[in-house]
């Protein structure tokens, strides 16, 4: 019985380590998403200077920027698409160690409950012997 509180609280400890672990990914995507999102606006207003200040230099200046930030557009698309990749594997696993930990707590409750109502009936059964000597002893 013991044991199996034991192993009861070491799963619930693991599904707490990978449920942090989800949290965390995901918001490490939300954070390459924002990123992205600046990243996006910026071209968008390099892309669209307006033409009473354009000038060979200062469009030249925009191209510059844009082609510079085209490769962080890329490493941050990879970088989400693996996260995400990692979101998904680490939520199958927390998936899965849910029903374990759930069927594991199930059974030690259900141990527990069969342990307590055996004792119940022992104490009972006492009780019912110690009535009878009592009646009988009278």
């Amino acid at each position: 019985m013991k044991q199996l509180h034991q192993l009861c609280q070491q799963e619930e400890r693991k599904l707490h380590q990978l449920g942090q672990q989800k949290v965390s990914s995901q918001q490490r995507i939300l954070e390459i998403t924002s990123q992205q999102t600046q990243l996006t606006k910026m071209v968008t207003e390099y892309h669209h200077l307006p033409q009473q200040y354009a000038n060979a230099m200062l469009m030249q200046n925009s191209v510059q920027m844009i082609n510079a930030i085209a490769p962080l557009q890329k490493k941050l698309t990879r970088q989400k698409i693996l996260l995400e990749q990692e979101h998904l594997r680490v939520d199958k696993i927390w998936r899965n160690q849910l029903g374990r930990q759930q069927g594991i707590s199930w059974l030690y409750k259900e141990r527990k409950q069969q342990h307590q109502h055996k004792l119940d009936k022992q104490e009972q059964k006492q009780l019912d012997d110690l009535a009878g000597r009592y009646t009988i002893e009278r």
